[in-house]
């Protein structure tokens, strides 16, 4: 059986040397499970590992431009979107968080 995606929310995030949870700038009121994230402007570093942050230096890196696929439809992705921390690499990173469920 084929599952249709449907895009319900849309948001920007700059990402700054501090770890930045995905979770706390998700819109409220769903549960998110699948996600498309662009990388705009500068690189970031990204972990979604319960309780440990990425740095500038570890990782998994996205460079300016890069793109992160949380949206095959048979997969639930919502352990990755709530745990998942950002940090930038250099200036200027931001993501572009398309949302499905």
């Amino acid at each position: 059986m084929t599952q249709t995606l449907n895009q319900r929310d849309y948001i920007n995030v700059p990402v700054g040397s501090a770890p930045l949870a995905l979770s706390d700038v998700l819109p409220s009121g769903s549960r998110w499970h699948h996600a498309f994230i662009g990388v705009v402007g500068g690189a970031v570093r990204w972990l979604a590992i319960a309780g440990r942050n990425p740095t500038a230096s570890f990782g998994s890196y996205v460079g300016a431009g890069g793109q992160i696929d949380w949206t095959k439809p048979d997969i639930d992705y919502a352990g990755l979107i709530y745990n998942v921390k950002f940090v930038a690499v250099g200036p200027d990173a931001s993501l572009e968080v398309a949302l499905f469920w």
